[in-house]
Parts: structure tokens; sequence; C-alpha cells
């Protein structure tokens, strides 16, 4: 397992999702704790325009790791779905309804999952740091639709 810290921008959703990470972690240390105790103890398995990424979720310690080896939960999306999301243009539910975000496992699993995405919107967009990550995931979003 990689810490956030090491790793760098190189347009990945994984280098994005860990320094988004570790900005929560620094500047929102509440948001944080909150988001692993909702997550905690999950593996989540988050699948980007096929870029799938392992998320290890422990009582204070989410990390991003190369690989999920048991997902409790997997969620497949997309750059536009993931930025509708943090734009605000769509819910959680209706990203589902309409297939941009799928979702799998138990009932509990996925109501903890959706409690630790909101927390961890909510932590983004409160970082002083998250615009300029946030504006590099755009330049990378569109630059892969071309």
């Amino acid at each position: 397992m990689r810490s956030s810290s090491s790793w760098a921008h190189d347009g990945t959703f994984a280098s994005f999702l860990a320094r988004s990470l570790d900005l929560i972690e620094r500047e929102l240390p509440w948001a944080y704790e909150a988001m692993s105790r909702a997550l905690a103890p999950r593996e989540v398995l988050i699948e980007v325009d096929g870029e799938r990424v392992g998320v290890a979720c422990a009582r204070g310690a989410v990390r991003v790791e190369g690989a999920a080896r048991a997902p409790a939960v997997e969620c497949r999306t997309t750059r536009r779905a993931i930025l509708d999301l943090i734009d605000a243009r769509s819910t959680l539910l209706d990203a589902v309804v309409s297939d941009a975000v799928s979702l799998r496992g138990s009932v509990d699993d996925l109501l903890a999952f959706h409690d630790g995405l909101m927390i961890y919107l909510g932590g983004a967009v409160r970082s002083p740091s998250f615009p300029w990550l946030l504006k590099e995931f755009r330049i990378d979003a569109s630059a892969r639709k071309q």
C-alpha cells in the first residue's frame, strides 16, 4: 500500500484520489476521520473509465492501493460522472438510476459507501487546496475525451 503523499500527478484516477485524500487528511482532519469511520473496515474497488483502484478503509485511515483483494463495495463510473457529483449536477442516486454509476455490495456496505462518499465530497469542496487538484482532474478528463 502506498501512502497518499507518495502519489505524483500522472493523470490517473488513482493519483487524483490519493492526493485528494491526503489534502482532506491534512486540511480537514475531522472530515477525514469521519470518512474513515464511515467506511471502516472495508475495502472498496473503484473503476473509473476502466482504471481499477483499490481503497483500503480502516478506522483513521483511507489509503489507495494498487488492487482490491476482497472488496465489500464495487463502484464503476466515469470521470464525467465524478465531475457531475463534485459539481452537484447529480446526486449519487440519480447517477445510479441513470447508469452513470454502477454499485455492487451488501445493503450495509453500500450505505456505508454512500455515507463515506458524501463526507469525502463535502470535505473535498471545503479543502482550501482542492480547487487546483480539481482543475488538474478536469484537464485530464477533457484530454481523455479527445
